[in-house]
């Protein structure tokens, strides 16, 4: 599989087995301290920074069901 390293954290871009694969693009316009605290949970989390993002909205999401 193809691998490289991306502000210091690793990315593997095969699709492990039994998800969906990620064919989509979104583009955002953030600062660059929104990019920081993107790459400091990504760090601490030990994922890329694609998969922190989700982990936040699967967060988010299960807050909002709860109301």
């Amino acid at each position: 599989p193809k691998s490289e390293v991306i502000m210091g954290v690793s990315t593997d871009w095969k699709t492990p087995k039994g998800e969906e694969s990620r064919t989509e693009k979104i583009n955002l316009r953030i600062s660059k301290g929104e990019v920081q605290k993107i790459q400091d949970c990504a760090e601490q989390l030990g994922v890329s920074r694609t998969d922190a993002i989700m982990q936040g909205i699967d967060l988010l999401k299960e807050e909002l069901e709860k109301q």
